[in-house]
């Protein structure tokens, strides 16, 4: 079974503890956190439970941790002297982190090492979570920009037009992610070092 650090996307209503702040201009970031019990008395143990407990990816495989987003796009499309523009444009962002937490019953060497290890979970998340809100700026930007002169009163074209533009921007930023998380889950990279340290 695959064990892997990955970041998911999917329109999904926020669980748990959510904390509101702004992230960048026009975009509303919404974060909470859950976390899954993981026990063993060594590094190989721990590892097993994460195979075993961790959040789903897919039908069969699990995860280390996962980052999930889900922007939500504000506004509407009306037709203004001639021109289709979104009228009270906004992006809302949450963005919902998965993480293990080590049973307090584990042996100071490993909660050592595990504080290593998880320290190196929550900086490949963040990373997740930076593209999400490059992304949700990027939509944002479009939003406001997006001007289609017509004299279609319901702005059929134009609403056809911004979903093909939304569409190559979320394209653009799954090919980032996974780029990603290719070179971090690679032989030797960041994840696997991770592991490595976790179960020596």
């Amino acid at each position: 079974m695959p064990l892997e650090i990955r970041r998911a996307a999917f329109a999904l209503a926020a669980m748990g503890l959510m904390v509101s702040q702004p992230a960048l201009a026009g975009v509303h970031l919404s974060e909470s956190t859950r976390y899954y019990i993981v026990n063993g008395q060594t590094g190989r143990e721990v590892v097993r439970e994460m195979a075993r407990r961790g959040p789903r990816s897919g039908f069969l495989a699990r995860d280390i941790a996962q980052t999930w987003y889900s922007p939500r796009n504000d506004g509407e499309l009306v037709l203004e002297n001639g021109i289709c523009r979104v009228r009270n444009p906004g992006v809302r962002l949450h963005i919902r982190y998965t993480y293990p937490r080590l049973s307090d019953r584990a042996a100071p060497q490993l909660q050592h090492r595990w504080q290593a290890f998880i320290e190196g979970v929550r900086k490949h998340e963040a990373q997740h979570a930076a593209l999400a809100i490059q992304m949700a700026d990027k939509i944002d930007d479009l939003l406001s920009r997006f001007a289609m002169r017509t004299d279609d009163r319901h702005c059929g074209k134009a609403k056809r037009e911004m979903a093909r533009r939304m569409d190559a921007i979320w394209k653009e930023y799954d090919l980032r992610q996974n780029a990603f998380d290719r070179v971090e889950h690679r032989r030797g990279g960041e994840v696997d070092k991770l592991v490595k340290a976790l179960t020596r």
